[in-house]
């Protein structure tokens, strides 16, 4: 029997997620018979094997002490000791301090919440710096909204978001300035056609070096 963590909430269907560390998420409504939510994860044994696998074999980052995080395209070696949970950056060292030091989920988290807290100011300050030709146009400024994303780094919401990943703030600040013009420029042009493009080349020539920036992982096997 594959062991899981059940999640409940205010949803109409179920929904499975293998972890990076190979942990079983099972995502299902509020009143959703436990019997039916074993056999919905006994029917997917064979995916959740093989994204097990695949999981296993990706690189990925440690949270652990010694481990390497970057910030700002810099590497920083994760100093991890017990204490009252706070997170800085002292030199070449992120410190943190967490109750459960040699829990890497611990570390994750604590880590992930402090970078989200510094990803606001520098955001702000890049739509700030970006944002004033736009303006020119007639657009109104898109309020900001700092996610955790899996598969995108950003996106323009026509309700008037800029949403952006946290992780931005793992590589060179040029990076970020590339997915913020990129989201900007959706205020022009909402789909990826000539028109965008030619507006990417006016307003950041070199965006196509800043792109393959994300391109390249942060860690190695």
């Amino acid at each position: 029997m594959t062991d899981y963590e059940l999640i409940r909430s205010k949803r109409r269907s179920l929904e499975l997620r293998v972890l990076e560390d190979g942990r079983v998420q099972v995502r299902a409504p509020q009143r959703a018979p436990l019997r039916m939510v074993q056999a919905f994860v006994d029917s997917r044994r064979g995916w959740i094997s093989e994204q097990q696998q695949r999981q296993a074999s990706r690189p990925r980052q440690r949270w652990q002490d010694g481990a390497t995080f970057f910030f700002r395209g810099n590497p920083l070696v994760l100093d991890v000791s017990s204490g009252r949970t706070w997170v800085t950056v002292a030199g070449r060292y992120l410190q943190v301090r967490v109750p459960e030091p040699d829990s890497e989920a611990s570390v994750q988290q604590a880590v992930e919440n402090w970078l989200r807290r510094q990803a606001r100011p520098v955001f702000e300050d890049s739509i700030d710096r970006q944002f004033p030709w736009f303006a020119s146009q007639g657009h109104a400024r898109p309020a900001l909204r700092v996610k955790k994303m899996r598969t995108r780094w950003g996106s323009l919401s026509a309700r008037g978001y800029i949403n952006l990943n946290m992780a931005l703030l793992q590589y060179p600040p040029a990076a970020l300035d590339y997915v913020v013009m990129h989201e900007l420029c959706h205020l022009q042009h909402m789909d990826h056609g000539p028109g965008f493009h030619a507006l990417m080349d006016a307003r950041m020539p070199d965006w196509r070096q800043r792109k393959a920036m994300l391109d390249q992982p942060l860690f190695q096997p």
